[in-house]
Order: C-alpha cells, then sequence, then structure tokens
C-alpha cells in the first residue's frame, strides 16, 4: 500500500492542478475572446450590438469551451433607427477547445459545436419597399487571398431556441403574425455532406394575418421530424412530417431549397383523418382545456400545395382547398349544439406576386337553435388595391349562443341579434371617394340584449340598435341602452368605414349621446399602473353630449352639455358646461399625442359662484390645500389656465408645466375656527 501512495497522491496533485488551470484558462483568454467577438460583430454587423457580460467556462461542456452572453440586444440603425430587433436574455455557443487554441496561437478557425438561445424577443419588419430590419450584415470584403484563414468556422452538433417570442409586420406583404413560447431544436452532424437534422418545433400561440384575412388565430403549433439534409444542394427533404396546429393533424412532405437570394419550395400538406374536431378547434371561441370532450360529426377535408421560389422578388404558387359538409358540436354538459355546419374555402396563388392571392369563402352555414346564419367572403389583390366582397345574413339568438359555447366569464347572455348587408369595394376606390363604385347595403340589428358577467365590467341591456349601411356611410338611427345603472341613447353617421377598416383610411363622423343619469364611477380602472392612452390618427370624429346628471366620486353634477372633438390625434374638449358645487362651471382644452412617447395637454376652466361648504366637502383638493374652508360659508369665482407635457403614467411633467389663474370671493365668512 505504501508503494501506491505516493503514485496516488502524485496523481490527485495532477488532477487538482489540472481542475485548477481549467478554472483559471478561461479567466485568462476571456477578454481576448470577447474582444474577438465584438471586432467580428462591429465588422460584419450594421447595428448596435450590445451584451452585459461574457462569461467563459472549461468546465460546463468539458472538453471544449462555453462562452456565454448576457442580455444580448441588437438595436436598428435607419430606416429602423431606435427599433430592438433582438433581445436575448442569454446566449451561448460551445466552442471546440483545440480550435480555441489554435486560433489563439496560430489565427486558425474557431469551431463551433452548439448554439444555445434563451429567451429571445425579435421584433421583424418589412417597409412597402420590401426593405426589412433584419438586413444589418455589412458588404463582404474582397475576396480573400488563397490560403488565408477565416475567423470562425461553424461545424455545429445542435442549435435551440428556448422560450421565443416573435412578431412580424410586413407592410410588402400585408402579412402580421406573432408567435409566443417557441421552442425549437436542431440536432445533425452538420460537418457531413448528407445527415439527417432531428427538428423539433412548438409555440403555445401562433397568429397569421395576411390580407386582412386571419389564417391562424391564438394557435398551438407542434412539427416534429426527421428532415433529410443534403449541404452539397442546400436541399431539406421532409417526408411524412407531423405538424400540429391545436387538434388538427397535418401530414407534410416535400423539399426545401436554399441558395441565393430566393428559396425554393415545393410541398404539400393534406389531413390524414377527416375528423370535423381538427378544423374545429382552430376556432378560438370553440378550442378549451376540455375540448376533447366536445361531440363532433360530419366531414372535413384539408389540402394545399406550395411550389416555386420565395424571396425579395420572387413568391411561390400556392393552393389551399378546406371544406366541411354536414358537420356539428355539442359540448356534453350544455342542452344545446351547432349543427348543418358547411364550409368551402380555397386560397389561390399561380405565382411569381404576392398581390396574385384570391382568398374565396364562397360557402359558411351555421344553425343554432332554430336560426340559420350565412356569409361570404372574396378578398383578391390584397396588397396593391385591396379589392373585398362580404355578404352576411341570419340571426342568432344569443341565448342559444350561452346554451351551446361554454362562456366562463359570461354570467347572463340573451337577446335577438340579425344581420343582412353586403359589401363591394376596392381601396382605390373609396381613396378616390368614388363611393358610386362602391355597393354597400343592408341592416345590423339587436334587441333585448342582455350581457353580464366578468367579461364585461358592467352589465349591459340594449333595448334597441340599428345599423344602416350605405355606399357613403353607415348611419346610426337608433341606439338605446342601459350601462351598469347608466341610461344611453344615441343617434350618429360614420363615412368612409369600409376604408377605415381594409386600408387605414380617414373616418369621419358625427353622433349625439343622451343620458338622463350617468354614473362615471363604475367606469373607473382597478389598474393602479396608468399607461399613455394614444388617440388613433385618420379619426375626424364630433361628438354632442347632453348629460342630465353626472355623478363621479361625491360630485353630482347637473346639466352637463358640450362636444368632444377627435381629429389629428387630438380629443379636444369644446365649451364643455355644467352646474356643480352650488354654481357653473365651464371646460374647454385638449389631450394630444401626435408624439406618442409624451402627450401634452392644455385646458381652461372657469367657475362661477362655487359654494365654498360644498365645495370643501366634494373635493379632497381643496381639503389638502385649503383647509380652513372647512369652516368658510360664502360663494368664490375663479380661473385656471394649465397645459404642458404628461409622462408615461399619464401624470404632469410639474417643472414644465405653464399656466395662470385667478381666484376671487364675494363675501366670505369664517365661523367656529378654533384658533380665533
Amino acid at each position: 500500500m505504501r508503494s501506491l501512495r505516493k503514485p496516488l497522491i502524485g496523481l490527485a496533485a495532477a488532477v487538482g492542478v489540472l481542475i485548477v488551470l481549467l478554472a483559471l484558462l478561461p479567466y485568462l483568454f476571456r477578454g481576448r475572446i470577447a474582444a474577438l467577438a465584438r471586432t467580428e460583430v462591429a465588422s460584419s454587423v450594421n447595428a448596435d450590438v450590445r451584451w452585459s457580460g461574457v462569461d467563459l467556462s472549461l468546465l460546463r461542456n468539458f472538453p471544449n469551451v462555453t462562452l456565454r452572453l448576457n442580455d444580448l440586444s441588437i438595436v436598428n440603425a435607419a430606416p429602423f433607427a431606435g427599433d430592438t430587433l433582438l433581445a436575448v436574455r442569454e446566449f451561448r455557443v460551445v466552442l471546440d477547445l483545440v480550435s480555441v487554441v489554435r486560433y489563439l496561437t496560430g489565427g486558425h478557425a474557431i469551431v463551433v459545436r452548439q448554439v444555445i438561445v434563451q429567451q429571445p424577443v425579435a421584433h421583424v419588419r418589412v417597409l412597402k419597399d420590401g426593405t426589412a430590419n433584419w438586413q444589418i450584415m455589412r458588404a463582404s470584403p474582397a475576396a480573400a487571398k488563397p490560403g488565408a484563414s477565416k475567423a470562425v468556422a461553424v461545424s455545429l452538433r445542435r442549435l435551440a431556441v428556448n422560450d421565443a417570442n416573435v412578431t412580424v409586420d410586413s407592410r410588402e406583404s400585408n402579412l402580421t403574425a406573432a408567435v409566443s413560447a417557441l421552442d425549437v431544436a436542431l440536432n445533425g452532424d452538420f460537418t457531413q455532406d448528407r445527415f439527417t437534422l432531428g427538428t423539433s418545433i412548438k409555440a403555445n400561440d401562433a397568429s397569421v394575418t395576411f390580407g386582412g384575412v386571419p389564417y391562424l388565430d391564438h394557435v398551438a403549433v407542434a412539427l416534429n421530424t426527421d428532415v433529410g439534409a443534403d449541404m452539397r444542394a442546400k436541399r431539406f427533404t421532409v417526408k411524412e412530417a407531423k405538424l400540429g396546429l391545436n387538434d388538427l393533424a397535418l401530414a407534410l412532405n416535400g423539399t426545401v431549397t436554399l441558395g441565393g437570394e430566393n428559396t425554393g419550395l415545393d410541398l404539400a400538406f393534406s389531413t390524414p383523418s377527416n375528423d370535423v374536431g381538427g378544423i374545429l378547434s382552430l376556432v378560438p371561441a370553440l378550442y378549451k382545456r376540455d375540448f376533447s370532450k366536445v361531440q363532433t360529426a360530419g366531414k372535413m377535408a384539408l389540402s394545399g400545395t406550395v411550389r416555386g421560389a420565395y424571396g425579395p422578388k420572387a413568391f411561390p404558387a400556392l393552393a389551399l382547398h378546406a371544406t366541411v359538409d354536414n358537420g356539428s358540436f355539442r359540448y356534453p354538459d350544455l342542452p344545446l349544439g351547432a349543427r348543418d355546419i358547411g364550409l368551402d374555402l380555397a386560397v389561390n396563388n399561380p405565382g411569381g406576386d404576392v398581390d396574385r392571392t384570391v382568398v374565396n369563402l364562397s360557402r359558411f352555414h351555421v344553425e343554432l337553435g332554430q336560426r340559420p346564419f350565412d356569409a361570404r367572403l372574396t378578398l383578391s389583390t390584397p396588397v396593391s388595391d385591396p379589392e373585398v366582397s362580404l355578404a352576411m345574413k341570419g340571426s342568432v339568438d344569443l341565448a342559444d349562443v350561452r346554451r351551446t359555447v361554454e362562456l366562463p366569464d359570461v354570467k347572463d347572455l340573451s337577446g335577438l341579434v340579425s344581420a343582412d348587408f353586403a359589401v363591394h369595394t376596392k381601396k382605390s376606390w373609396v381613396d378616390a371617394g368614388r363611393y358610386d363604385r362602391v355597393s354597400a347595403s343592408g341592416t345590423f340589428a339587436a334587441s333585448r340584449v342582455a350581457v353580464s358577467g366578468a367579461a364585461v365590467p358592467q352589465p349591459v341591456a340594449v333595448d334597441s340598435a340599428l345599423l344602416r349601411f350605405t355606399p357613403q356611410r353607415v348611419e346610426l338611427p337608433a341606439f338605446v341602452a342601459r350601462i351598469g345603472s347608466s341610461d344611453v341613447r344615441a343617434t350618429g353617421t360614420l363615412e368612409n368605414l369600409v376604408g377605415f377598416l381594409f386600408h387605414n383610411g380617414a373616418l369621419q363622423g358625427q353622433a349625439t349621446v343622451a343620458s338622463n343619469t350617468f354614473n362615471l364611477n363604475e367606469w373607473q380602472s382597478s389598474d393602479k399602473k396608468t399607461q399613455i392612452i394614444p388617440v388613433p390618427p385618420n379619426v375626424d370624429f364630433t361628438l354632442g353630449v347632453t348629460a342630465k346628471r353626472l355623478l363621479y366620486g361625491k360630485l353630482d353634477i347637473r346639466d352637463a352639455h358640450g362636444r368632444v372633438l377627435v381629429k389629428d390625434q387630438r380629443v379636444t374638449l369644446d365649451g364643455f358646461g355644467m352646474h356643480m358645487l352650488g354654481g357653473e362651471v365651464v371646460a374647454s382644452g385638449y389631450y394630444e399625442t401626435t408624439t406618442p412617447a409624451q402627450p401634452t395637454f392644455s385646458f381652461d376652466v372657469g367657475v362661477d359662484s362655487l359654494d365654498v361648504p360644498t365645495a370643501y366637502s366634494s373635493l379632497v383638493t381643496i381639503q389638502r390645500l385649503v383647509p380652513v374652508a372647512r369652516y368658510a360659508r360664502g360663494h368664490f369665482n375663479s380661473r385656471l389656465t394649465l397645459a404642458g407635457p404628461l409622462a408615461t403614467d399619464m401624470m404632469p411633467v410639474f417643472d414644465k408645466l405653464t399656466g395662470q389663474g385667478s381666484f376671487q370671493t364675494g363675501t366670505i365668512s369664517v365661523d367656529s375656527f378654533p384658533p380665533l
């Protein structure tokens, strides 16, 4: 045993020294690795790239080197100056140890083995001219001399993206998308010319809207498959891949070829099952946690192809066809079900240009109770000049909806809603004011509607409401309702509603609202965090308001009347008069958000003969600023003008306020004041 003691002690000492070296070496070279990363980024990326710290370890993925960047962010330059393209909590790269040593000693290539991205948040934007905010790579330098080495080489074994959130806003393609809780894992030997790439993609929530039509609305996505990768041809082949969209299963086959500025696509998909429950699961109102218990019947078919080149100046041919026949569903614990569901949807594009896409919903039919409802929709040239034809006809008893669909946040739901209208228009007709070419007619009506529950802040009861559609405007000839304890009567018109909804056109209109008693206390938010409220652009609206009684806090306001104007991202209060606190108050002013990050305000308040005791008992401001008013008797007049910017919590920026005012009293008496 004694003969083994010294060798064992020597071996233990050697291991200890090795561990110490493994722990210390990263600190010795961390500065050089970080400098290399910054130099490579600065020379190749036209954006502001930052990270809060660098961590280098030989022990985490021994014998390789793990480089970790914390709080990585990429902020765009012009024309997206200030926009955050990407923010990553942790970016981890596993580097081949031998290649790192060879780089430090001889400038050879560093080999990347793994890339792991934790909690990235990406915002992708494309302008109308095709300029994209991800195009941040600088132009490649002139070709290197023969024999010169590269700074970085890639020999990936694994790429993982965990808990990502991605939003896409492409004005060029009229496409918006959002994906949350996205996990991506790719595994394979990228050193080989041909290998199998294990692919796993999962997202809890995905939404896609194209040409104003929502194709996916808060859908869970899952894809697990093995992809045949041919790195020489840059071709990836998928065979019988299983793509899940909520409960809808799709079989995906085909190839994706990379190269140049275009991506070659040759993909086909179809549903291996004709269970109608799969396509019904894509309806957000129906897809709940207990959707598996829903009883469904009917036949469904869904298939499609995508073939051709996709790139900045190329778009593939695509075809999608979905049908539902004699569909029905019913929740086991509800008395009614939806029946006779029919659907025929086709999306086609012959290729060459995204603007050649045509969406045709030629048939949609459903029956709730004894009432049928039908709709049709056609959309073409969705980018350059959207042309829309929409028709809806039918009625719905809201009590039948309550007995058909689970609505946990709704306590009471009843009343009758009916629609019978059609519209056909093009963006260019609306922009040019060619309403003689716009076809719009029909009505939308509601009667005896009652809604209450957690989904609405106050119970709503609509006695009657009628919307009438014409090519020029939408008319509201009648609206009588009760919201909470407040009664409301309204009439008005909206012009260019079609242009506003489909192409951000200017919405114009006017309305009058009257109430016998309106309780503003019922509309106070329970959220203590106040945020900037933006005033929408492209709105020119005038609202006339009269209320015999307004309740707000301890204030009991009588005979309120005036106008509210919304125009140029400004809300203006015009001559709003009211009787309160024993006197008269007239207020004017505005709130403006032309600079969304810092709104501004201005108001002018005139007070005539307000009663001091009533003002003290009703206004906390007077109680705190003028406590002696508790003992005063009499009346006062005042005039106050104040203007300035607001902070993000909607509080005034006090050091930038400007204003003036006056205060005048008649005879004031002070009774029972303790110091006197």
